[in-house]
């Protein structure tokens, strides 16, 4: 028993060509007089320059055999009698496998799963068992995986190949180049991409001394501000559009199609992110009075005030818990001295905020993204105070910890070994132990009241980070949502394929069956495969046994850093 592929639109008597390894695939049937001019006339189409990158990656085409149509047919779909000149003959059962000749400018293809090693999945047992015992074809010396590769290839480019030969048959010449010159000619923004990139290298490699403080100002900047990382990355954006879809090596369809992708969805992100910006600056625009009362009400009321109030009221014994009364109010004067300090500095920028508001107004202009940026800034900048306070209680806490654990080795004649990074036995002289019992009391009396105003601002600087985790999760969001790929799941799932299997019909007498290779769509978890990916990086950084240890250690909490997101959407 053999096993043929053969075209879905191919019902028409003559020679059929295509490849006999690794297995018999039909490309299509020549309507010649003798099999001497149909394989004269793939000869010269082989020979031809254009059609040497398909060779490489299909194998030479070839004469397979004489197929006749039979008119009596039980199935809607073709089934030949072929008398093959190759690995087979008409006395043996032959098994067709139809397939779909994809155009190549329709960018429909096929592929292989993951492994690259499964070529489909049988439905039915019978014909399992026939291509597991279908010894028709030569055994390639090649891995499983190429060898499918090959098989797949051979089903993209068999479209091509008649197209070819049809051009060839009425003496015309067509480059592979130019075949797909819808995907594969030079953008209309060509120069305009020139000239940017042209700027941005002369810029670069300029020795002039206000570019050069330009940019080292733009890349240390970027490391601290959102706003500058997202005009860069809106940079990149650009230039990436501007630079169109590129010629891809060897006509590679998974290539091309990616790159097609990947220049709608990004020209989709941005007209959307262009709209939804839009949106929000009329809105920022009609209620501007309501949001300055919003940000006086957060910056000022909630981040000041209620902050001193909280501190009054710690400096009180709260809840009947008697703090450290020097102590205590040390903390709450300093505390307060920052906070006023702040305030003082606030209330000189208040003025400035409806200018502010104009500019995050502008930002929006240009994307919603642009105004999700300028928000973190302002966070950043406008919750410094809560910043500066966090760090200096957990700066006495965290020494506090330390200085416990020292004088723990001290009471347990222990010592902690830097060199071997462990804790050996050693004896410590009356003066040690009782310089330790002293420093011991302090902790003891002293620690209650360092641990309540610690406690304090690690919460709130929590709750800042979680804000600004979910801006900046949000902004990911925007940024590298692919959108156009979704779309084009739905609309032709054939475009972006995710595997191979088999489909089996019923013929019309229902005596047989039709088998058809189809196409699984792209799997949801590849699609959104940076998105686990950004997923898995931000609940490990922000998972809150992390969060619950780092404040209970001392240890700094800080957002995650911004390139450690790009690293996972470019």
């Amino acid at each position: 028993m053999s096993s043929i592929f053969w075209p879905c639109d191919v019902a028409r008597s003559g020679f059929c060509y295509g490849w006999d390894h690794p297995t018999l695939c039909v490309a299509g049937v020549l309507e010649a007089e003798e099999d001497s001019h149909a394989e004269a006339l793939l000869q010269r189409v082989a020979r031809s320059a254009e059609t040497q990158a398909l060779i490489e990656i299909c194998g030479a085409p070839r004469v397979l055999g004489r197929c006749v149509l039979s008119p009596f047919a039980r199935s809607s779909y073709p089934q030949p009698d072929v008398d093959m000149f190759c690995g087979s003959s008409r006395a043996h059962s032959t098994t067709y496998i139809y397939y779909h000749r994809h155009d190549v400018n329709s960018l429909r293809f096929y592929a292989l799963d993951s492994d690259g090693t499964r070529l489909f999945e049988l439905q039915d047992e019978v014909l399992r068992w026939s291509l597991k015992h279908d010894f028709s074809h030569t055994t390639s010396l090649r891995s499983a995986s190429n060898t499918w590769q090959i098989l797949v290839n051979q089903w993209n480019f068999a479209k091509f190949l008649e197209q070819f030969i049809e051009h060839e048959q009425r003496g015309q010449t067509i480059n592979i180049q130019e075949h797909s010159a819808r995907f594969k000619e030079r953008s209309k923004f060509t120069a305009i991409y020139e000239k940017f990139h042209c700027t941005i290298d002369a810029i670069e490699s300029s020795t002039n001394l206000f570019w050069r403080v330009t940019s080292f100002v733009f890349v240390y900047s970027r490391e601290f501000s959102i706003t500058v990382q997202q005009t860069e990355s809106r940079a990149r954006k650009l230039r990436r559009l501007l630079r169109g879809v590129q010629p891809v090596p060897n006509g590679d369809m998974r290539l091309k199609s990616s790159q097609y992708i990947e220049f709608y969805n990004t020209l989709w992100i941005i007209l959307n992110d262009l709209i939804i910006g839009i949106a929000l600056r009329q809105i920022l625009r009609q209620d501007r009075q309501a949001f300055l009362h919003l940000f006086k009400l957060v910056f000022e009321d909630k981040a000041v005030h209620e902050i001193r109030q909280i501190l009054l009221w710690l400096d009180s014994w709260p809840a009947g818990l008697k703090l450290n009364t020097e102590l205590s109010r040390f903390y709450s004067h300093s505390f307060m001295g920052l906070i006023a300090l702040w305030n003082r500095g606030f209330r000189t920028v208040i003025p400035l905020i409806p200018m502010l508001l104009g500019a995050l107004e502008l930002g929006s202009a240009f994307g919603v993204t642009m105004a999700l940026a300028m928000v973190c800034d302002i966070v950043c900048v406008f919750m410094a105070h809560v910043q500066l306070c966090y760090l200096v209680s957990v700066t006495v806490y965290g020494h506090l910890l330390r200085l416990t654990a020292s004088l723990w080795n001290l009471f347990r004649g222990r010592r902690h070994n830097v060199l071997r990074n462990r804790t050996d036995p050693w004896d410590y002289d009356v003066d040690q132990l009782l310089l330790g019992t002293i420093l011991f009391t302090l902790i003891a009396y002293l620690f209650p009241t360092v641990l309540v105003y610690y406690i304090l601002f690690a919460t709130m600087r929590v709750s800042i980070i979680l804000v600004y985790a979910s801006l900046e999760t949000a902004l990911a969001f925007m940024n590298y949502f692919p959108l156009f790929a979704l779309m084009l799941r739905v609309k032709d799932p054939q475009r972006s394929p995710g595997g191979i299997y088999t489909r089996v019909e019923p013929t019309n007498g229902g005596n047989g069956v039709d088998v058809f290779v189809e196409s699984h769509p792209l799997p949801f978890a590849v699609t959104f495969s940076q998105y686990v990916e950004l997923w898995k990086r931000l609940a490990k950084h922000y998972h809150p046994f992390r969060l619950v240890w780092y404040v209970v250690s001392g240890r700094v909490l800080d957002t995650i850093p911004r390139t450690y997101v790009h690293s996972t959407t470019r």
